[in-house]
């Protein structure tokens, strides 16, 4: 913890007292090892990126209003390279992403009392929804960014590979989107009884039900829709064998460095089609309408707040997976 000075705001600049934020899988990362797949910090970052707050000041320009209720997008794009015009502004080559070490010098997150960014950052909530639900609207995106990814969830068998923040989020989603049956899985009891409570169909622990995980492999027991967000490659092999013929596998995990034997003859011969996340694009509205309208309750993901002062604590909980799923600092 340390004392900054409050930097300037600019004409289209608002100060925003953060409310709630919540610790990412990448924020932990950033914490223990210096570094996020290819992102390695290069100075002091304060992490941080999923949150929301009250605005106490606005530049010259601003239309926005002090007492304002916002959400945060964290990625401040460019909005003129040839991705940001052809609407995939997850993929612009300029974005100025909070609490991360992909563009130097570092912008910084939103673990502190207060933030200042652009106003067209800001998300305004006209009704009195929960700062603890708002700030789950980061991670929603990510998970609505996902289903996109995947098609049609209508009618459809779907397996969520890792009950976390974003799988338990995609599995509400799966439901809100009339699946016809959702499985999940993880290595620890917790997150799948959270993931029962939300009503989905089927929760395996990976490393005891082996058998119901091969069962996957054969018709008609595979998945159209596979959704891998554990991050890792045994969840990504997983996800290929658990496919069915023409199906979709979506990668929304980040995976790690190096090289693995991943058998992509599972994919050759069923003409899997294999998608990737970035991110969020274009989801941020959605998801605040989402939570303002209360469609979705994020609050049984939520395992507990800390003060920022206690961050260390917060933190120790957040790597704890058997004992939470996501923890938030409310500075």
């Amino acid at each position: 913890m340390e004392d900054r000075s409050l930097p300037e705001l600019g004409d289209l600049d608002v100060r925003i007292a953060i409310k709630a934020a919540g610790i990412c899988g990448s924020d932990l990362h950033y914490h223990q090892h210096g570094k996020v797949a290819a992102f390695s910090l290069k100075e002091p970052l304060v992490l941080g990126h999923e949150a929301c707050g009250e605005i106490v000041e606005v530049g010259k320009k601003s239309t926005l209003t002090p007492g304002d209720r916002v959400v945060i997008n964290p990625g401040l794009v460019c909005g003129n390279c040839k991705y940001c015009l052809r609407g995939q502004e997850n993929l612009c080559r300029d974005i100025k992403f909070m609490g991360s070490a992909s563009y130097f010098p570092h912008i910084q997150g939103t673990f502190q009392e207060t933030v200042v960014v652009r106003e067209q950052q800001c998300h305004v909530v006209r009704n009195d929804t929960a700062y603890q639900v708002l700030a789950f609207a980061e991670p929603l995106t990510v998970a609505l960014h996902a289903v996109r990814r995947a098609g049609n969830f209508f009618n459809q068998r779907v397996l969520i590979i890792g009950s976390g923040t974003i799988g338990l989020l995609v599995a509400s989603l799966a439901r809100l989107s009339g699946a016809a049956y959702v499985a999940i899985t993880d290595i620890l009891d917790y997150p799948l009884q959270v993931a029962h409570k939300l009503g989905v169909d089927e929760c395996i622990n990976a490393q005891h039900d082996n058998e119901v995980i091969a069962s996957w492999q054969q018709e008609p027991n595979s998945f159209p829709i596979v959704i891998e967000a554990t991050g890792t490659y045994k969840g990504f092999e997983v996800a290929l064998s658990s496919s069915s013929p023409g199906g979709k596998v979506v990668e929304v995990g980040i995976l790690p460095d190096g090289q693995s034997e991943i058998p992509f003859s599972h994919a050759f011969a069923k003409e899997l089609d294999v998608l990737f996340v970035l991110r969020q694009n274009l989801q941020f509205s959605p998801a605040v309408d989402m939570l303002e309208k209360g469609k979705l309750d994020p609050l049984p993901l939520l395992s507990a707040s800390f003060a920022l002062n206690d961050f260390e604590q917060a933190f120790a909980l957040a790597r704890d997976k058997s004992k939470a799923i996501k923890v938030q600092l409310e500075p």
